[in-house]
């Protein structure tokens, strides 16, 4: 009972809403009488919740206008809140993507043009990946090795970096050790996206942080062991980085001309 009260809490019912909630699913119907005893909580506190719940979809007034009683919907209906606020997230970060541009303009870069941010720790690491996957130019040149802070870190959080990816349409350019052959074969629709190839067998195991070279900013995100990540605005380092990438990509290895060496 306590788990449940608790992700009840979580998903936006208060402490009373969630007590009148669960004494009333226990009955077709019940009137206030019946829920102040059930739960000991003031009368004016029940009808008040019964109002918001009402509000939120989660119960509904029944019987007749000299003897009202209440019903409680469906547990189902509790995902509608959390859609709700999934809807109006979404909103609010197309909002945001509108006036980022705008915001970017205020930005005043220190003379010399570059703009050099350090993150630490798993937060900083993902303020730069948001920093990536919201890019103007929606594609990235990436450089990946087989362990990196996306294979070993939380497999939820790799999930949204992939679906965000997809959702933004975030085309690449990839280079990766010879090694990093996905367990399955990829789709042809995610080859496009990706363009996979393979780095120079002289690189292979010399390097464990991600470099992924967008718009003109260079991020380098260490392993999971590390923690840490650098941000680099500047279009002369980015330009050099770009030419760098060029030439292992010229060099590189076509997706699936490899001798398959996957790890068990």
């Amino acid at each position: 009972m306590e788990k449940i009260n608790s992700i009840l809490n979580e998903i936006g019912l208060t402490e009373t809403e969630a007590k009148i909630y669960l004494a009333g699913l226990q009955y077709p119907s019940l009137g206030v009488n019946e829920l102040e005893k059930q739960t000991r909580v003031k009368r004016t506190t029940i009808y008040h919740a019964l109002a918001t719940l009402m509000q939120k979809g989660l119960a509904a007034k029944v019987g007749t206008e000299f003897k009202t009683r209440f019903s409680m919907t469906k547990p189902e209906n509790i995902k509608l809140l959390l859609d709700n606020e999934i809807a109006q997230l979404k909103n609010k970060r197309r909002d945001l993507e509108e006036i980022i541009p705008l915001l970017n303009q205020k930005v005043k870069l220190p003379e010399s043009g570059i703009r050099v941010l350090h993150y630490e720790g798993i937060e900083g690491i993902k303020l730069v990946v948001e920093e990536a996957l919201y890019c103007k130019s929606r594609h990235w040149d990436i450089i990946a090795p087989v362990k990196n802070f996306f294979s070993e870190f939380d497999k939820q959080y790799a999930d949204y970096y992939l679906q965000t990816r997809e959702e933004r349409s975030i085309t690449a350019r990839s280079l990766w050790e010879q090694e990093f052959i996905p367990r399955r074969s990829l789709a042809p629709s995610e080859i496009k996206k990706r363009s996979p190839r393979y780095l120079p067998e002289v690189m292979h195991g010399k390097f464990q942080s991600v470099i992924i070279i967008f718009d003109d900013k260079v991020a380098f995100i260490s392993s999971l062991k590390e923690l840490s990540a650098i941000l680099i605005q500047s279009k002369e380092i980015h330009d050099t980085s770009l030419a760098m990438f060029e030439g292992l990509w010229s060099v590189s290895q076509e997706y699936g001309k490899e001798t398959k060496k996957i790890h068990q």
